[in-house]
């Protein structure tokens, strides 16, 4: 049971806790923090758990090392049952993920524990003890199968967790789903590899541009689909996979950047189409009437010079 008196413990008999999966302390912040506790005291008591003659820190740790900063002799300390390993990173999730989210790494790596822990844990059963969305949790278990190199990359804010996500879901996927023998003939290390050394060479820096290349590989196999050849298509995703200095951008507006646009083109005219229909319907006086008529047929000139201008 959690002691609700509130207790005065000495410093040096807590001691922080290994498995705390915050691992960034931003002296900027440390600072700012000591002086608020300079000044006004410890406002919000750490937590702790009892660990054999000491005290074991669950909760607080960024109050605790400015105590030690400050020289402070004692702490104010809110005391719980001892917690086995899982019902610590527990606690920590439901304690950190409100206040002040961790980042993606130390995250994903605290949920690797929770889930070596509980190897028999549902996603659903991980949604209600860490307070994670399904879609972080599914991004996380992919951090976690990512080689130590590129989770460095993460841990160090190099590259973020979102690119490699984008990775999979736009290009790796789409390949084993549309076109598994084009990614066979490419490996998968391969590409990540190759897009990895893009952005670190600056020519792939907009993670959410990864998502141009699903549609080019949807092409491909549509034209297959329909007997004709793909080889435009999935000649362009090999040169973007093997050449560093090749981009989403070229590859994009030399494949199906037109295509795109005219279905978008498409869905809004038959969009406005509708709209002018509502409107006539709607229309109470033949006032009102003759007004959207007009609109329309302002429109109607506007596409005709347009198709005009393209014939002369």
């Amino acid at each position: 049971m959690i002691e609700t008196k509130l207790k005065m413990l000495a410093v040096d008999l807590v001691e922080p806790s290994d498995d705390n999966p915050r691992l960034d302390f931003p002296q900027e912040q440390l600072d700012k923090l000591s002086q608020s506790i300079d000044k006004e005291g410890i406002l919000v008591p750490i937590v702790v758990h009892k660990n054999g003659e000491r005290f074991k820190l669950i909760d607080g740790e960024r109050r605790f090392r400015c105590a030690l900063d400050l020289g402070l002799e004692e702490v104010p300390v809110i005391v719980v049952d001892p917690m086995d390993d899982t019902e610590k990173l527990v606690q920590m999730f439901n304690i950190h993920m409100v206040r002040e989210p961790w980042k993606d790494m130390p995250t994903a790596w605290a949920l690797g524990k929770l889930l070596a822990a509980q190897p028999g844990i549902t996603d659903r059963e991980l949604v209600e003890v860490t307070g994670l969305s399904p879609e972080r949790i599914e991004r996380f278990r992919h951090a976690l199968q990512l080689p130590d190199e590129y989770q460095k990359y993460i841990r160090e804010e190099v590259i973020p967790l979102n690119f490699f996500w984008e990775l999979k879901t736009n290009v790796v996927d789409p390949l084993a789903r549309l076109r598994p023998q084009l990614l066979e003939d490419l490996g998968e290390d391969h590409i990540v590899e190759q897009f990895v050394a893009k952005n670190l060479d600056k020519v792939v820096t907009n993670v959410v541009s990864l998502r141009k290349i699903r549609p080019i590989i949807s092409a491909a196999a549509q034209e297959e689909d329909a007997g004709h050849d793909p080889a435009y298509y999935d000649d362009t995703i090999r040169t973007l996979v093997n050449e560093r200095s090749a981009t989403i951008e070229e590859a994009y507006e030399n494949t199906v950047e037109i295509i795109i646009e005219a279905d978008k083109l498409e869905r809004r005219s038959a969009a406005l189409v509708r709209a002018f229909e509502r409107a006539l319907e709607k229309a109470r006086s033949e006032d009102e009437r003759t007004e959207v008529v007009r609109v329309l047929m302002q429109h109607v000139e506007e596409l005709r010079d347009i198709v005009n201008a393209q014939d002369a």
